[in-house]
């Protein structure tokens, strides 16, 4: 079934009405001011790059130019976006009379203790609306507890014609779950429809900020942030991807609300059932939220994020669970390109023909660029290759103003209350780890898109467990990604003993190293914490990968005594007066050759000398 743009709907206008400015006057002068800082460090740093002595071979240096302009570029992207950011402002008296549903879904895995949570806080709405359960296999306790409290349920146990082994209607699948209560009840029942996982509990005043954006006709769904912050304090992994992704679901999606389009994400989000029966029903794939707001954009519809609809769920437990997830979202988006994308395509207004590729291709990029960056320092090290002809001290002096100017805009829209949540970190180590620890798992989702394509193959997908459901696991297959990664930084720092002119990449390598081996670090600690045994029990069950972690380890101190010291003059250069290491030609003795060796060593700086002199 393949739903294409109907023809003779009218386009719908860009940005919708009844939105306000998220910012005053006075924020808007002072962000303003703070993009003019950026934008002037940004212009300093290229023409500084640009010049034609840094070139010392095109492809090399081309190389090296996209990978900083691809940063520059998400900078652009985002303060472009940031800057039109708008909130929802209708008159919900317009809405008087609207028939509304709040609808949970739960699969057999999820624990009724979980989602009761969500269903007592959607009872709580202060909005007139009936509240339903889509439970795949509904028990007779769940069954009693529904009708205590005046719960609808909706299940499609025993409806083969809604176990499709492929959209629409499959199988063990949210929206297959949910396409059957659309189907038997939505569409005619109800005006529009707010869905929640079972995690998501809403909080006062929750569906009142959703249903404020209907009240423009133009509007077809409604996104908000979604917030998995419940048991940040005992994960880790949950906390690695609140933190990086708090100006996704603040800033940035209230800027996508003026002219472009915000993103449906699963957790939680609202439609207007008019339109949602009109596009075919919710998109294909696990990322059904991308695809249904691609579907409703492509047929003219619009949609807004309601900045202050806030509910809470919970975040992935375990790190491989957070893995999982990134392993199927970015399979699940790439597949979305690959088989779904070109029937919607011809839709699209062209700023969201830019947007929904660059949304569908961003994890693909993402990997690319994060293997970039721990290939380019060992190239340079085994083929003895710089890549542009700048020193360290130089790159960095004219890329720090740049990343300076970004990080205190982060930081005003923190003070600000801006994020979502409002205390999401602006620099934390989880968010340091983060995508060290995503990629390896996102490339691989992104090749097995791929070969799905080719082969014709599909998956099922596998969901993340919550509550009691949850399992403390770590095999050492999750971990060997960062095991792999680690060692191939290592190894050229101790097999190449001349690098050149390159030597202060073996530096750069033994960062790259140093990361990784703290995400595998981190992830074994948490675990052994999480598993509930004592020490001793821990240490049998976990010792290949304490053994494999604390190897590597050595390597790295190793690596570090052998060359530390070498890549860390070759990196100074440039420093001038303020050069704080030397290098000494050592003359071997008679019988040994009488060839030369030399020593690193700190120096006290030849500034520093002048001004305060020792005394002999």
């Amino acid at each position: 079934m393949v739903m294409t743009a109907r023809p003779d709907r009218r386009p719908g206008r860009g940005r919708p009405r009844h939105l306000v400015s998220i910012y005053t006057p006075w924020m808007r002068l002072r962000y303003g001011l703070s993009v003019l800082i950026w934008a002037a460090a940004a212009l300093w740093f290229w023409a500084w790059w640009f010049q034609p002595e840094h070139n010392i071979g095109t492809l090399r240096y081309l190389v090296i130019t996209l990978a900083v302009a691809w940063i520059m570029f998400l900078q652009v992207y985002f303060l472009n976006v940031m800057l039109r950011a708008v909130r929802p402002s209708g008159d919900l008296a317009a809405l008087k009379g609207a028939r509304v549903a709040m609808v949970v879904t739960k699969s057999p895995s999820e624990p009724f203790e979980v989602v009761r949570r969500t269903l007592e806080g959607m009872l709580a709405q202060d909005w007139p609306h009936d509240t339903w359960l889509a439970d795949e296999d509904p028990s007779p306790e769940t069954r009693v507890w529904c009708a205590v409290h005046g719960v609808k349920i909706s299940t499609r146990k025993d409806r083969p014609d809604y176990h499709r082994k492929e959209w629409p209607r499959r199988t063990r699948c949210k929206e297959g779950n949910l396409a059957f209560f659309y189907d038997q009840y939505g569409y005619e029942a109800y005006d529009f429809v707010s869905q929640l996982d079972a995690d998501h509990v809403p909080q006062p005043g929750y569906l009142r900020e959703v249903l404020r954006a209907f009240v423009d006709p133009e509007v077809g769904y409604v996104s908000a942030p979604s917030i998995c912050a419940r048991n940040e304090n005992e994960s880790w992994a949950a906390r690695m991807r609140l933190h990086h992704e708090g100006m996704f679901h603040g800033i940035l999606q209230a800027g996508y609300s003026n002219g472009w389009a915000p993103m449906c994400i699963g957790s939680h989000y609202a439609v207007r059932t008019a339109a949602l029966k009109e596009i075919g029903g919710l998109g294909p794939e696990l990322a059904e939220d991308h695809s249904t707001s691609m579907m409703m954009n492509a047929h003219g519809w619009r949609g807004v994020h309601a900045f202050d609809a806030i509910a809470v769920g919970d975040g992935p437990v375990t790190f491989a669970d957070m893995l999982t997830q990134e392993f199927q979202w970015s399979r699940s988006l790439v597949t979305l390109f690959l088989r779904y994308t070109r029937d919607y395509f011809a839709g699209l207004r062209p700023v969201l023909k830019f947007q929904f590729l660059f949304s569908q291709l961003w994890y693909p990029t993402f990997a690319i660029f994060m293997l970039m960056t721990m290939l380019v320092p060992v190239t340079a090290i085994t083929f003895d290759m710089r890549f542009a002809d700048v020193t360290y001290p130089a790159f960095v002096a004219h890329s720090v103003p740049v990343v300076a100017a970004f990080v205190l805009i982060a930081y005003q829209l923190k003070a600000d209350g801006l994020f979502r949540p409002t205390d999401a970190k602006v620099i934390s180590w989880e968010k340091a780890l983060f995508q060290c620890a995503q990629w390896p798992w996102v490339l691989w989702g992104c090749v097995m898109a791929v070969r799905d394509s080719v082969t014709g193959r599909f998956v099922d997908f596998r969901i993340t467990p919550k509550g009691a459901s949850a399992e403390a696991r770590l095999p050492l297959r999750v971990l060997m990604p960062y095991v792999v990664i680690a060692l191939l930084s290592i190894l050229p720092v101790i097999l190449v003993e001349d690098a050149g002119d390159a030597a202060g990449f073996y530096l750069l390598c033994l960062f790259n190293a140093g990361l990784y081996l703290a995400v595998l670090g981190v992830a074994i600690t948490h675990h052994m914490r999480q598993s509930g045994l004592d020490w001793m029990a821990r240490l049998r069950r976990d010792a290949p990968q304490l053994a494999v972690t604390l190897g590597l380890a050595g390597m790295l101190v190793f690596s570090g005594w052998l060359r530390g010291m070498q890549s860390l003059h070759y990196l100074s250069t440039g420093l001038g007066p303020y050069q704080f290491t030397k290098i000494e030609f050592l003359v071997s003795g008679a019988g040994q050759g009488g060839g030369k060796s030399m020593h690193y060593s700190f120096e006290r700086p030849v500034a520093l000398s002048d001004r305060w002199p020792t005394t002999e």
